[in-house]
């Protein structure tokens, strides 16, 4: 069967509804004779034939002139037949009646056309009868109409023959700029811009949010409060009045042959004068939307409207839903999407391998393009997300197994440790090594032995021992006569490592285990004659191990012999930042550890970090108290901040996190500098608070946190910029307001924050509303103390996709990514490692090439903004 036109899939559409409404001419207002006309015009637009497209509309008044049911019946289906076949669609209207006479005989009973229902199948000559109300405000429903809801099975369902591109539209690849396509012109472009969508293919991988689906069409006399649905009708009035709040309100009244139903719109005056015109008197207009109730009538307020002589974006369709920007309206955001998904998805090329395609039974990318943004099905819909989904997880596989190959391959110089050497230092510890701290430091020293570069991911629980581990590293690399660096992503961190470290190289020099080290600690904030001493120092390699920020990949800083590259928080710095500290190695690559505090469940570690070879420190030191962690209601708001100051009393500090505000930083900072002005004045007028906000300057920020660190301030307000990066061992209290805002990683990460000194700790956690989700994750909270186990628990209430949509620096971006897509990330992996196995450069699958090439760009822009 050929493609439907556009204009013929409206048209059956109506024709649906008229078989679905019992045979009585009433699915559009004054019949189909009356339709005819904007048929005609349709047909026109859509370059059907005029003589073929006349007998249609004359077949239409025909049919509004038959007064038996009977005939009726038979001449609408015979007019479907016709619209669904190719070989009568391009007949004369002379020959119609000889080439219906060729279609194969129906035996008697036997459908011609059918519609599927839920449970059963109905056919356009044996739909059960309907009956029809008078012409009156349609009454109050609560429960779904007895009239089955009529659609096609999915098969049937065929997607439209796309309308072909304007002339100066023929010739546009995919990197052409928006303003190329008609209703886009500069104002325009500058609102897409802000939505990140530059071309043509940026509107093409701009997904759609969700969906309404507006398939069913119904007469007005069918509708039930609460469904979301489509009408056809004529406007039979129209009038405006202004609300007290100087909101103008425009109402609509539609009437189509089975009753009549008010539309309502909130609007503001400039856009008044443009609705009342598009509501012209005795205009059909195509209404979709959910239908609500006002004093006892059932209504539409604020639905979706087109002319119905006017190609059906949203009417009698699954429609997407798009997010906006200010001054960008919907419709035109779907008509301009409806352009470019009609013609452009076939300029796209196939990029995954056709054995990867099938095995996997995935969508082609032309198909899934459609189907992601104009659905003709919910599970087509579900196909697509699915094809698209797996494209950004194979890509991400693809890009990082082979940095991983090609890191394997770089020359590093290998440390052979002494294994007296290792005990000593061991020995040298004041506490002694948890098993996994012990299985760790043995990965790394093979790894250091090696003649390739090492590339170690150490991820652990806040407290769980990384840095120990790493400083066992340093030293040992010092040993060799090689220098290392540890980069962290903020001063006060930088500092604090410096001072353990400082600690544990003394210790060990104390006991005898390895000759002293040079340590320095490298900050924006060093002086400048200070900086010149350093930067002399690590040049001739008299400094053998430095601790810093970014100021250690400034231009200034050079090495004489960097062995080891230890970056801490590194989800925190992106890929060039990471690149340019191995980068200071010289001739040979440094060895690489990074290090997390944050928990990442095995199966998005080996996706996120499948370059890195992985080690998890599971295990916690012994003697580290549990957190105990409290659920407060808001009314519960005054004890906890009672629990507050009485621990203060007792000679402690308090962290108080302010909500998360996702609008903007700039809204957030000043929701924070409010809401600490209300708690200095209002909750704790004798105690000195401090505050930490993301719109501070750099030094601001660190004032803030030594001040807090070094007892000056009883409380630190901040907002969630102190997730990471400040140690107050005096610091016993962690209290959340909005709790249900923040993600299970976050809450984990801010209870780590305290807990860190011999006093018992608490995290209280107040929630400012409820959802399902959002108190499965405080609960979480409050039962687990384990990071790894919430991470899982995360990843199954958010999936993948928003899992990693809380993501930092360089980070992927996976926009498709959902909750039951754990298959599709090993299936990625699995295939990225087969392919990869046969062709590791890549060379006969240049597409894919260009994707890595284009992920590991977007990266590193992404560094860069």
């Amino acid at each position: 069967m050929a493609m439907p036109n556009q204009a013929t899939e409206k048209l059956l559409k109506i024709l649906k509804l008229e078989a679905q409404t019992g045979y009585h001419d009433r699915a559009v207002t004054r019949g189909l004779q009356s339709f005819a006309a904007a048929w005609l015009a349709d047909a026109a637009r859509n370059d059907i034939d005029p003589d073929w497209a006349e007998s249609v509309a004359q077949e239409m008044r025909e049919y509004s002139a038959l007064t038996d049911e009977a005939r009726r019946r038979a001449a609408l289906d015979a007019l479907v037949i016709r619209l669904r076949s190719p070989v009568l669609r391009s007949t004369s209207s002379q020959a119609r009646s000889k080439d219906a006479a060729a279609q194969p005989a129906r035996r008697p009973g036997e459908p011609a056309i059918k519609f599927a229902t839920e449970h059963q199948t109905y056919n356009t000559l044996e739909m059960p009868p309907v009956e029809i109300a008078p012409m009156v405000t349609a009454p109050s429903q609560t429960t779904p109409s007895a009239t089955p809801r009529v659609e096609p099975p999915p098969s049937s369902r065929s997607r439209s023959a796309p309308r072909p591109p304007r002339p100066h539209e023929a010739g546009l690849g995919l990197d052409a700029p928006v303003t190329k396509i008609s209703g886009i012109g500069e104002f325009n472009a500058q609102k897409f811009a802000r939505l990140g969508i530059h071309t043509l293919r940026d509107l093409l991988y701009y997904f759609p949010m969700r969906y309404d689906d507006y398939s069913a069409l119904k007469t007005i006399n069918q509708l039930f409060y609460g469904e979301q649905v489509t009408i056809v009708g004529r406007v039979a009035s129209v009038r405006k009045h202004r609300t007290r709040n100087n909101l103008t309100i425009v109402r609509a009244v539609i009437e189509d042959a089975s009753g009549m139903i008010e539309c309502s719109w909130f609007t503001s005056e400039r856009y008044v004068d443009n609705l009342m015109k598009q509501f012209a008197i005795g205009r059909e207009m195509v209404i979709s939307g959910k239908v609500t109730e006002y004093l006892g009538r059932l209504t539409f307020q604020n639905p979706t409207y087109e002319p119905a002589e006017r190609e059906w974006i949203t009417g009698g369709n699954i429609v997407p839903v798009y997010r906006l920007t200010e001054g960008l309206q919907p419709l035109l955001m779907r008509r301009v999407m409806k352009r470019v998904v009609d013609y452009w998805p076939s300029r796209v090329p196939e990029h995954l391998p056709e054995s990867v395609r099938s095995e996997l039974k995935l969508m082609p990318i032309a198909e899934a393009l459609r189907e992601i943004h104009f659905p003709r099905t919910m599970s087509l819909q579900e196909s697509a997300r699915r094809r698209l989904a797996f494209d950004e997880l194979f890509t991400l596989q693809l890009a990082v197994l082979r940095q991983r190959q090609m890191w394997r391959q770089e020359p590093a110089q290998p440390l052979q440790a002494d294994p007296a050497l290792l005990d000593r230092l061991v020995a040298a510890l004041p506490y002694r090594l948890t098993g996994a701290q012990q299985r760790a430091l043995e990965a790394i020293v093979k790894d250091l032995s090696r003649p390739n570069a090492m590339h170690r991911l150490l991820q652990g629980d806040v407290g769980s021992g990384k840095t120990v581990v790493a400083a066992l590293s340093m030293a040992l690399a010092a040993s060799q006569g090689v220098q290392s660096a540890m980069m962290a992503p903020t001063e006060i961190l930088a500092e604090q490592h410096y001072k353990t470290i400082e600690q544990l190289f003394g210790a060990f020099a104390a006991h005898g285990a390895i000759a002293p080290i040079n340590l320095a600690l490298l900050t924006g904030s060093t002086k400048a004659s200070e900086k010149r001493a350093i930067y002399d120092g690590l040049a001739d390699g008299s400094i053998q191990v430095v601790i810093g920020t970014h100021a250690l990949i400034q231009e200034g800083v050079s090495f004489r012999n960097l062995g080891l590259a230890v970056v801490d928080e590194q989800h925190r710095f992106g890929v060039l930042q990471r690149t340019a500290l191995r980068q200071k190695g010289g001739t040979l690559n440094p060895h690489t550890l990074v290090m997390t505090a944050t928990p990442i469940p095995r199966t998005l570690a080996l996706t996120l970090y499948g370059d890195l070879d992985n080690t998890i420190l599971d295990e916690m030191p012994p003697g580290r108290q549990p957190i105990e962690t409290y659920w407060f209601a808001p009314p519960e708001r005054e004890r906890a901040y009672r629990f507050v100051q009485h621990q203060v009393e007792q000679g402690r500090q308090a962290f108080i996190i302010c909500p998360l505000v996702e609008e903007s930083e700039k809204i957030e900072a000043k929701a924070a500098v409010e809401e600490y002005e209300r708690l200095q004045r209002e909750v704790f007028p004798t105690l000195k608070l401090g505050l930490l906000h993301g719109k501070m300057r750099p030094s601001e920020k660190e004032e803030a946190m030594r001040a807090f660190a070094q007892g000056e301030t009883h409380i630190l307000v901040s907002t969630s910029v102190v997730e990471v990066g400040i140690d107050v061992p005096n610091a016993t209290v962690m209290l959340i307001e909005g709790a249900n805002r923040f993600g299970l990683s976050q809450l984990h990460q801010f209870r780590g924050r305290v807990g860190r000194g011999q006093h018992k700790s608490y995290c209280l956690l107040i929630a400012d509303s409820s959802s399902a989700i959002s108190d499965q994750r405080l609960q979480a909270i409050v039962n687990t103390q384990d990071g790894f186990k919430l991470a899982e628990i995360d990843l199954e209430i958010r999936g993948p996709g928003e899992f990693f949509g809380t993501r930092q620096s360089g980070d992927p971006e996976l926009k498709l990514v959902g909750v039951g897509d754990r298959d599709l990330l090993d299936a990625a992996r699995t295939q990225a490692e087969k392919l990869l196995e046969h062709d590791p450069e890549l060379a006969g699958h240049p597409l894919l090439a260009e994707k890595v090439s284009a992920f590991w760009k977007h990266r590193e822009v992404s560094d860069a903004s």
